[in-house]
């Protein structure tokens, strides 16, 4: 389905508290200043996460640079649509904002410290004032990456799973997350313990073996998260936002790769099962065949 086409000129419109970023950093940045850190670093702590590491996913994902503070940090109000960042003041203005964007068609947006997907994540929060909400946010993005970690085995594989489901683009976005994580404080990479997952599938992220392994990791981390979330009774806007979700093009290509990827399960099992039971059938066919062959044997002795 095609939306109404929205130029970035209509979007700095959307909110009178709109804060456009300064140029990229070329120093090192400090760090120490950062409006997300505080949610970011006490979720780590909650969730057995290493150190740093959601803060530097949060900083991968809405840091910007202060020119008057000379430092990089995440902004709990930022919002992503078509692809261009959106730093607003205050919640309430970061929330008006989506809701235009929605009455304008658009569904891919990212919200918060984490920049969790609203289309992606349709369950994930029980209303806007909610997905904004730092602890919220950076809670549930916690759980998402827990469980990615979960199916890797590796924390930094987690880390670019939980970019997108385009393993050639989380390639590049792991090493981004890595120097960040270093810049903040995490020091050596050995403490993150592998740096790539067992998983075989990973070993070539061209294949479509690789693309099917990041969906199932996604899709199950999504859905364990989601099960954490919270219980609140949605409003009917809400419910309405979580129905176009589910009916979205990636939440469909997600669960049609999940499907055709348990179907070759369920057909490789039934081929084992073939196997083992025409090997039985076999043995059975066999000691029946000796048994014969001994008694007419002794019969003729």
């Amino acid at each position: 389905m095609r939306v109404k086409t929205l130029g970035f000129a209509a979007l700095l419109t959307l909110g009178a508290g709109l804060w456009i970023g300064g140029a990229a950093a070329k120093q090192t940045p400090d760090f120490k200043a950062n409006s997300c850190r505080t949610f970011t670093e006490k979720a780590e702590r909650e969730q057995g996460i290493p150190r740093h590491l959601l803060t530097a996913i949060s900083l991968a994902e809405t840091g910007r640079w202060s020119e008057e503070k000379q430092e990089i940090f995440a902004w709990p109000w930022t919002v992503m649509a078509k692809g261009r960042g959106l730093y607003f003041k205050s919640k309430i203005e970061a929330i008006v904002a989506v809701n235009r964007l929605r009455r304008a068609g658009v569904t891919n947006i990212d919200v918060g410290c984490m920049q969790i997907n609203l289309r992606y994540h349709p369950r994930a929060f029980a209303s806007l004032n909610e997905a904004f909400d730092p602890t919220a946010n950076v809670a549930y993005a916690a759980k998402f990456l827990k469980g990615l970690h979960g199916t890797t085995q590796s924390w930094p594989q987690a880390a670019a799973n939980y970019h997108s489901s385009d393993p050639l683009r989380n390639v590049s976005y792991k090493n981004k997350v890595l120097s960040l994580w270093q810049g903040a404080g995490g020091g050596d990479l050995a403490s993150l313990g592998p740096l790539a997952s067992p998983d075989p599938a990973y070993l070539d992220p061209e294949s479509q073996i690789s693309l099917t392994a990041v969906l199932n990791a996604r899709f199950r981390a999504r859905i364990n998260a989601e099960r954490g979330g919270s219980k609140k009774v949605r409003s009917v806007e809400e419910l309405n936002a979580w129905r176009r979700g589910r009916m979205g093009p990636n939440y469909q290509a997600e669960t049609g790769a999940l499907r055709r990827a348990n179907t070759l399960r369920r057909q490789q099992k039934e081929l084992v099962k073939g196997k083992t039971g025409f090997a039985a059938k076999r043995r059975q066919q066999m000691q029946a065949w000796r048994r014969d062959r001994a008694v007419n044997t002794f019969g003729r002795r």
